[in-house]
């Protein structure tokens, strides 16, 4: 099954892939792609989950989506602002401090993808639900 899923996803038959998804969990599909785009480095995989996102809009392929460009794709140009795009999407979905922070690691980069006045402010939002939240304190400090 993992050997199909893979040649599947690589080969751009993503219907195929997709179909294979639906007899596993979420861990588990997130560990195959996480896999797959470790040992490929192929950005077939970020394709992939794009096209999962669309077809099935679950919050875990957007969490996937950030995931996959900031760890294995990190190298690809643009990447990281791929990751942010996605960090936002998760806000729109859930306003919380996990995706709060998510959206504060572009700020500790060094392309600094959020300016110091936008990462205040989440931080702010942050410390309103976690009063001893330490990467907004940081944030704060600085």
């Amino acid at each position: 099954m993992k050997e199909s899923f893979r040649m599947n996803l690589l080969q751009g038959k993503y219907k195929e892939a997709e179909e294979q998804c639906k007899s596993m969990d979420d861990n588990s599909i997130r560990d195959m792609i996480m896999t797959i785009a470790y040992d490929t480095e192929s950005i077939g995989v970020y394709s992939f989950i794009r096209y999962m996102i669309e077809k099935t809009k679950k919050r875990s392929m957007v969490e996937l989506a950030v995931d996959i460009m900031i760890n294995p794709l990190c190298f690809v140009e643009g990447a990281y602002s791929v990751a942010l795009f996605h960090a936002r999407q998760l806000l729109l979905i859930e306003k919380n401090v996990a995706n709060l922070e998510k959206i504060l690691f572009f700020y500790h980069i060094p392309e600094k993808l959020i300016d110091k006045e936008e990462a205040q402010c989440i931080a702010k939002e942050i410390l309103k639900m976690e009063k001893k939240n330490k990467v907004a304190l940081d944030v704060i400090k600085k």
